[in-house]
């Protein structure tokens, strides 16, 4: 599937190439028909997508007489009796299928006495799934398949306990809507139950709830308790990028990620954060069936925040007037001064640290790099918390700057990073995704942040390969830890190269919408629009690809 981002910049033939690559002749044609304004009924890109890379009779066939078809047994656990002939299963290549009916009386442990099969799938109602569906399972259980993920840092080398696909919507013939989701992300599960309404659990994990004698709610929730608890015990987490089930929708426009039990999910998160012993408040979104957890913080740890700046105090002026309208008041600001030209700027630094005993400047004395002055500025850093920011952003909420500590604070995370908007409210940063046009580029750019291309991703806290370093807030302990940032990315791509670093080093990164900043992008530094901004940006791009070769093929 293309994205806005992958068609940006290009020109007509660049952009008849993709088409004709990804989508074929057919497709290509009538998109010049359109264009040439001729009326033609047009398949959607999705449905094109599902044709080209739908299981072929032959391979279906040659599925059945695998051994895996036969290699494990599964029952397929239902809530109400399942028309097995409309939802797939009787379709299936894999040919060892029990089928379950959950009562209200039944648990885990009624289901694992009663069943004695391998592998347990949880099926919600409306579902179709495809004739693979199961033996791609199979693979994945039997370690016949590997994430892209997995090949980089294995979370664990175990066989999987617990599987998951994509998924999309179908209304009738048409597939639509389709949901492709990341590998195993805790944050983003505390947001939504985005595994789905099938997913599959291998016995010896539901055993293990049982011996930890978790009760678990198993009906009118889409399975979302069970999934929140199984997740907390699994060894190995599988997904399967795939889109291989369906919900059944009455229309093309519904939703199928947007559940409607809002009552009952605010409950299985209420169970997910007592077993856990968090003291948090679960917060409806303004988006029916997804959810935000506000963390109690016990105590605030010092902030330092580093702004780089060169003149332009008209924008730092902004930046800070907005930070002091924060609710989080433990901070210290550091204005890393780069060669400023204009006087006035140095008399506005002294009426700044008149005014606020907590901002402080120091000074950078050689040529602009965007690395080696946050690292000096961080050398007179006294927070236990970093925060890098641009002068050229503008805080939009009070509680921007402790949703970041919040997030950055939890256990395992190395840094995190805000949700960033151009002026005119559209996206800026919605994270990082790396590949994405070779090298790396912004999840959910240009886009408003209840565009229905790519729910939910922008009202959920996850995991991201990186965030920008436009507001990067990151652990003393971890920023010392791997070196702070290489002076060798001068302008560019420094901050995903950081960002690489603290995954590298075992940590992970979160973004979290709900810190959201304004970010007049580039005005103090220009955009690359000369022979040497564009050549300087392209030996960075040549050495983050080097750098990071086996993760960008992955």
């Amino acid at each position: 599937m293309l994205s806005d981002f992958d068609l940006e910049g290009k020109n007509k033939i660049q952009k008849a190439v993709y088409y004709l690559k990804y989508y074929g002749l057919l497709y290509t044609f009538k998109k010049i028909l359109k264009k040439l304004g001729i009326s033609i009924r047009e398949e959607s890109e999705y449905m094109i997508w599902c044709r080209r890379n739908k299981a072929s009779k032959g391979e279906l066939k040659a599925q059945r007489t695998d051994d895996l078809s036969s290699r494990f047994s599964f029952v397929i656990v239902s809530e109400g009796k399942a028309d097995s002939h409309k939802t797939g299963w009787m379709k299936q290549t894999c040919s060892r299928i029990s089928f379950a009916e959950i009562t209200e009386d039944a648990d885990i442990s009624s289901l694992l006495e009663q069943y004695r099969e391998d592998y347990f799938v949880f099926s919600g109602k409306e579902i179709c799934v495809l004739p693979e569906y199961l033996y791609e399972i199979a693979k994945a259980a039997a370690g016949r398949c590997e994430s892209k993920a997995s090949k980089i840092r294995p979370k664990n080398p175990s066989l999987p306990d617990l599987i998951y696909t994509d998924e999309d919507n179908r209304n009738g013939g048409k597939r639509l809507r389709p949901f492709f989701k990341p590998d195993a992300d805790l944050q983003m599960l505390l947001n939504f139950p985005y595994l789905g309404r099938c997913y599959v659990v291998k016995r010896s994990l539901l055993e293990t709830l049982v011996q930890k004698g978790e009760e678990i709610d198993l009906l009118e929730n889409d399975w979302y308790d069970l999934s929140l608890q199984a997740f907390r015990y699994a060894e190995h987490i599988f997904h399967i990028p795939k889109p291989l089930f369906s919900n059944l929708v009455p229309k093309e426009g519904a939703a199928s990620f947007v559940r409607s039990k809002s009552g009952k999910n605010k409950s299985c998160l209420n169970h997910y954060l007592e077993s856990e012993s968090i003291s948090a408040k679960v917060i409806e979104s303004d988006v029916p069936g997804f959810f935000h957890l506000e963390y109690d913080m016990k105590e605030e740890p010092l902030i330092s925040i580093i702004i780089p700046n060169k003149d332009h105090i008209e924008d730092l002026a902004l930046c800070l007037a907005s930070l002091k309208k924060s609710d989080y008041q433990n901070y210290e600001v550091i204005i890393a001064e780069n060669n400023s030209e204009d006087p006035e700027t140095f008399a506005f630094y002294d009426r700044l640290m008149e005014e606020d005993q907590r901002i402080h400047t120091v000074t950078w004395e050689g040529g602009f790099n965007y690395s080696a002055i946050n690292n000096f500025a961080a050398e007179s850093a006294k927070g236990d918390l970093f925060l890098f920011l641009n002068n050229d952003t503008e805080f939009m909420e009070d509680t921007a700057l402790r949703q970041l500590a919040v997030s950055v604070s939890k256990p395992g995370v190395g840094a995190a990073g805000a949700m960033l908007y151009y002026g005119d409210s559209t996206i800026q940063h919605g994270g990082v995704i790396i590949g994405m046009g070779g090298f790396a580029a912004h999840a959910l750019w240009s886009l408003t942040d209840r565009d229905e291309k790519y729910y939910p991703f922008s009202l959920c806290e996850r995991e991201m390969s990186a965030v920008t370093g436009a507001c990067l807030m990151v652990r003393r302990s971890v920023f010392e830890e791997v070196g702070g940032m290489e002076e060798e990315f001068v302008v560019a791509l420094n901050d995903v190269d950081f960002c690489m670093k603290i995954r590298s080093a075992g940590y992970r990164i979160i973004w979290n919408p709900y810190a959201k900043l304004y970010h007049y992008e580039s005005k103090s530094r220009g955009y690359e629009d000369t022979m040497e901004k564009q050549a300087r940006f392209q030996s960075e791009i040549d050495r983050f690809q080097k750098k990071w070769e086996r993760e960008l093929k992955a």
